[in-house]
Formats: C-alpha cells, sequence, structure tokens
C-alpha cells in the first residue's frame, strides 16, 4: 500500500529512508485530529486528508481527503499544497491526474517560504513538469489564480 509521507509534516520522515514522494510513509495520525481539522486547524486539516487519502485509520476516501487537503491550503499550508501538487500530478487514490491543478498547487509550494528547501524543489520541478503540458493562456490563467491565493500559514509548515 502506498501510504502519504510524513503524515505530521515534512520533517517526520523515517531516517534512512529515501522521500521520492510525500506519498511513502505515514506516522499513525494524533487521536483528536478530527476535532482540531473541524476547528480549522490547517496542519490538522492536512493530517486528516492524508490519512483519507491512506486510509490508515479511517476508510479510504479520497473525496473526503482531497477536501480536507484544499481546505487546509486554502488556509495557506503549504505542506498540503505540496501533497496537492503530487496527488493530481501523479494520480493517487482514486484522484484522477489533472495537470492544471498539479501545476496550481506545485506553483504555491514552490512559492513557499516555510517549507524546506528540499520540498520546495520538489514542488518546482512538478511545476516545470506540468508547464510543458499546458498553453500559456493556462499557464496565465493558473498564474493569476495564485496570486490570489492566501500567503502561507505560519502553522507548522
Amino acid at each position: 500500500m502506498l501510504a502519504l509521507a510524513a503524515l505530521a509534516g515534512p520533517g517526520a520522515a523515517i531516517a534512512g529512508q529515501p522521500q521520492e514522494f510525500p506519498l511513502e510513509q505515514a506516522a499513525d495520525p494524533v487521536p483528536g485530529q478530527m476535532a482540531l481539522a473541524e476547528n480549522g486547524d490547517p496542519k490538522a486539516q492536512c493530517d486528516v486528508g492524508i490519512a483519507y487519502l491512506n486510509g490508515r485509520h479511517v476508510a479510504q476516501d479520497y473525496r473526503l481527503g482531497l477536501h480536507w487537503l484544499t481546505k487546509s491550503s486554502d488556509s495557506g499550508f503549504a505542506y498540503a499544497r505540496f501533497v496537492l501538487a503530487d496527488v493530481y500530478n501523479r494520480g493517487f487514490a482514486g484522484v484522477p491526474v489533472n495537470v492544471e491543478l498539479a501545476y496550481y498547487y506545485a506553483s504555491l509550494a514552490a512559492a513557499s517560504s516555510t517549507l524546506p528547501d528540499k520540498i520546495r524543489d520538489r514542488a518546482a520541478k512538478l511545476r516545470d513538469a506540468g508547464a510543458k503540458r499546458l498553453s500559456t493562456a493556462q499557464i496565465t490563467g493558473l498564474q493569476a489564480k495564485a496570486a490570489m491565493a492566501p500567503l502561507d500559514a505560519a502553522v507548522g509548515n
């Protein structure tokens, strides 16, 4: 089973294991995450979204996974943006590939000031790969949309 990396965020990787994708290794969800997510905590929303995509301690449900990851991203949580970029780039857990959404979320993650350099670099590579598959008009529209997105949240990114 493919698992989402670092449920707790980019710093929770397992030592000695390479991290090719954010969907590789997930920590067990922390008790109470759903309550925190429902109360608007962007990090908890990201964690819950990843848990739903993985089917870890909850029934796998990509719609709920995307719901919580999108809420987290809409609050400015950069790691959720990176996970969404990767999910839409590769397709995962029933989520179809969507080059436009992958480019959009990768652009937001690559511009983040709160993500570690390694993850920002991976986001930039996803963005650049997506740009090769989009028209100039699509890129212009997505860049305008990204410019209107909330800035990075200063919560555990």
